[in-house]
């Protein structure tokens, strides 16, 4: 199950559904499943509440409700009960099946500005990744898994540049260049599809751009 059709704007990195109104009836029709708080289903109710989350009544209201969907996810997938524990785990106590539901929490709680607790569960998320690319007989998902971590760190980074004075986004618009760098390469090396590279060419020219802006 994939999320609807949508593309990524080029300043915020966000995504940008191609028919908003059938995106929101088909997070409706989710919700109103009797399997609607299973792993598979989770895994697109979980963004796509978030990325719809602005077009609501109370934005709020659907953020916190992607979080609490988000961290049910992640502990029906073996992962960490919730932040405390999250700040305790290693990368081996987490189960590769969880280290995509850890990133769609993540981006959660980017999206809320909790920027420290989301890069937690981003870093850990990483780590798990390379962990299972080197001792998991699945290496080649793993590697997946990795550089779409990195990949999505990299907007985390982005968006907290959005978020501070100019004087201070630099550093930040650096790490997100040097992650989504990263993943461009890392993709490129596993043969990603071109979609997949695409977006992170966009991601990577994203950041060029506002540094530019900053005369960097």
């Amino acid at each position: 199950m994939d999320l609807p059709r949508h593309h990524f704007d080029p300043v915020t990195l966000h995504e940008v559904f191609d028919d908003g109104p059938a995106a929101q009836a088909f997070l409706a029709e989710l919700a109103e499943r009797s399997d609607r708080d299973t792993p598979d289903v989770l895994a697109v109710r979980v963004p796509l509440t978030r990325a719809l989350a602005a077009e609501a009544d109370d934005p709020d209201r659907e953020l916190a409700e992607a979080e609490r969907l988000g961290w049910l996810a992640v502990r029906l997938n073996g992962g960490p009960s919730d932040d405390a524990a999250a700040a305790h785990s290693n990368a081996s106590d987490v189960p590769l099946g969880a280290v995509p539901s850890l990133m769609r929490l993540a981006h959660v709680l980017q999206w809320r500005h909790r920027f420290s607790e989301a890069d937690l569960l981003f870093g850990l998320a990483l780590e798990a990744a390379h962990y299972y690319g080197e001792h998991a007989a699945s290496i080649e998902h793993a590697h997946r898994l990795e550089y779409l971590a990195l990949q999505h760190w990299g907007t985390c980074r982005y968006d907290q540049a959005l978020e501070v004075h100019a004087d201070q986004a630099r550093p930040y618009l650096g790490e997100a260049l040097a992650l989504f760098e990263r993943a461009l390469e890392l993709r490129i090396e596993a043969g990603a599809g071109p979609e997949q590279v695409a977006a992170t060419r966009q991601a990577v020219r994203a950041a060029h751009d506002r540094l530019a802006e900053l005369g960097a």
